[in-house]
């Protein structure tokens, strides 16, 4: 192999391993989101139904 190769997956597995770490980051914090939002939905619907 290569030592271009090598360097090559090396950096590939680097970047993986960021772009995973993100996401697990970022994840936790869409979902929160989301809950956040369809709460506030549920609760002008009410508020404007009632």
């Amino acid at each position: 192999m290569e030592l271009t190769n090598l360097i090559y997956i090396i950096v590939a597995i680097l970047i993986a391993f960021v772009v995973f770490k993100i996401f697990i980051w970022l994840l936790p914090v869409v979902v929160i989101l989301l809950i956040a939002f369809f709460i506030y939905i549920y609760l002008m619907g009410r508020r404007e139904g009632i």
